[in-house]
């Protein structure tokens, strides 16, 4: 089993994306910011159910489906740890 650790990168587009939902319901703002931690913190689990990205080794990208456009987590296998990277609107523009 992997450790999950969310960088400080990834914190504050969980942040980012909270206080924008927040503007429209707080309600469901925790519930998108709550399925989003859930999602990453069962790749513990699976870690390789992303789907790989470019020819990065390790480098990986979960669809997370909430809402309209869902979600994309960012992460890298490093060892027994899996580094969540980055958190992406579906709709946001993203280097990858």
């Amino acid at each position: 089993m992997s450790i999950v650790v969310w960088t400080p990168t990834a914190k504050a587009d969980l942040d980012r994306h909270y206080q924008f939902l927040e503007a429209y319901s707080p309600t469901i703002a925790a519930k998108t910011i709550q399925h989003i931690v859930k999602t990453g913190e069962s790749l513990q689990q699976f870690p390789k159910r992303g789907t790989a990205v470019g020819d990065a080794i390790g480098l990986r990208k979960l669809i997370i489906s909430f809402g309209k456009s869902g979600f994309v987590l960012h992460y890298a296998i490093l060892d027994d740890e899996v580094v969540i990277l980055r958190v992406y609107q579906g709709r946001e523009n993203r280097p990858i």
